[in-house]
């Protein structure tokens, strides 16, 4: 097992030097291998948008007519990284792991892999299928930027199946939360800190009031919050000016998050009143929420072909988005599929190699299953 194809392909490019708004090097290597196989490729204009050097990979398999598309995605960036990510078979366990220096990358080589993999075994078995697109996209590590960007005219799938998602292979995404980017600026006055204290305003204290009085960490059951990053003052001899933090809001629901948006906005300005002050706040939906439900048939659908290669279908919501928010949004169905990859953006990220061979499998799978949906 560790000699196959898609074993080899993971440790190829998990290798490459990737980064986001850097994905040029994966991004030319994947156009290659895309259109070896027979697929029609195209890079979009996203790399302008985002202030990146590679746009999102766009490629379609033409299919029988009559045929619903099926759109396949992976992302093609990483978490922030040293580069230099030495993977490591262990072929006693059936992992692959890094050697503990840097991230491994399965989140989200293996995603890709397994979609070539799948699109090898499509065509080597002359599988029946409609129209396959796959979007192998950038920047999704630094709040799914890139997809935002994506021409979805471009597209014909209305269903989507996303293979960015941790656990065992199985756990199916049919929920993942919206997500708002919170940012303070919180106005002091600068003042000798031993001649005049006095006349100086410590803006760290004025935000360390403000964040005392906001509610943090899991809000509900649907909603998170986290303030966790804080940047204030050069030196201790001066009264601190200016304080900025940065922080997030999750949900599943948006009526909560809008809610709990208006709380953080009116508890800032309760404060800058107390203090009489200015602070200043910005927020920012990066991606808003879906959740679709099992009995749908893109659902459905993956949990037949799960079963055709012997797997069980678990249906599960995510706490993180992934492009299935941004497709969702823009009328194309969309659910994540796991991997088999755990901890992922720590050095102890770990894939099991028989879960990421049989995602392959899966995706030869689905794309029968859509097939039937159509000729049963």
């Amino acid at each position: 097992m560790k000699d196959s194809v898609i074993v080899k392909e993971f440790l190829e490019l998990v290798k490459i030097d990737v980064q986001s708004r850097n994905e040029r090097g994966i991004a030319d290597v994947l156009k290659d291998k895309l259109t070896a196989l027979g697929l029609e490729v195209s890079e979009d204009d996203t790399a302008t948008k985002v202030g990146g050097n590679a746009g999102n990979i766009i490629a379609r398999l033409k299919g029988e007519p009559g045929i619903p598309a099926v759109l396949l995605s992976a992302h093609m960036d990483r978490v922030m990284n040293a580069g230099n990510i030495t993977p490591v078979v262990h072929a006693d366990t059936g992992i692959i792991t890094s050697d503990g220096n840097s991230i491994l990358a399965a989140d989200n080589i293996a995603g890709v892999c397994a979609i070539l993999e799948g699109i090898r075994k499509i065509k080597a078995n002359n599988t029946p299928h409609g129209d396959i697109e796959i979007v192998f996209s950038v920047c999704e590590e630094i709040g799914v930027v890139g997809t935002k960007h994506l021409d979805f005219k471009q597209l014909q799938a209305r269903i989507a199946y996303v293979f960015d998602a941790p656990g065992r292979i199985g756990r199916i995404i049919t929920q993942a939360p919206t997500k708002c980017k919170i940012k303070v600026g919180v106005q002091g006055r600068s003042a000798h800190a031993g001649n005049e204290p006095e006349k100086g305003l410590n803006a760290i204290r004025v935000a360390a009031v403000a964040l005392s009085r906001l509610k943090e960490g899991r809000i509900s059951l649907n909603t998170t919050a986290n303030f966790g990053s804080f940047h204030a003052g050069n030196s201790t001899n001066v009264v601190c000016d200016y304080a900025e933090i940065l922080g997030e809001a999750r949900s599943t629901n948006d009526y909560e998050i809008e809610q709990y948006l208006q709380d953080v906005k009116q508890i800032f300005a309760a404060v800058a009143d107390e203090y009489q002050t200015e602070i200043e706040v910005s927020m920012q939906i990066l991606y808003r929420a879906f959740s679709i439900n099992e009995t749908e048939a893109i659902a459905q659908i993956a949990a037949r072909a799960m079963r055709n290669v012997g797997i069980e279908a678990n249906f599960t919501s995510g706490g993180g988005g992934m492009d299935g928010n941004h497709f969702n949004a823009n009328g194309i169905q969309a659910i994540g599929v796991a991997l088999g990859y755990s901890k992922n953006h720590t050095p102890a990220e770990q894939v099991v190699i028989a879960d990421m061979v049989k995602c392959g499998e899966l995706i030869q799978e689905l794309v029968k299953e859509v097939y039937r949906s159509v000729n049963s």
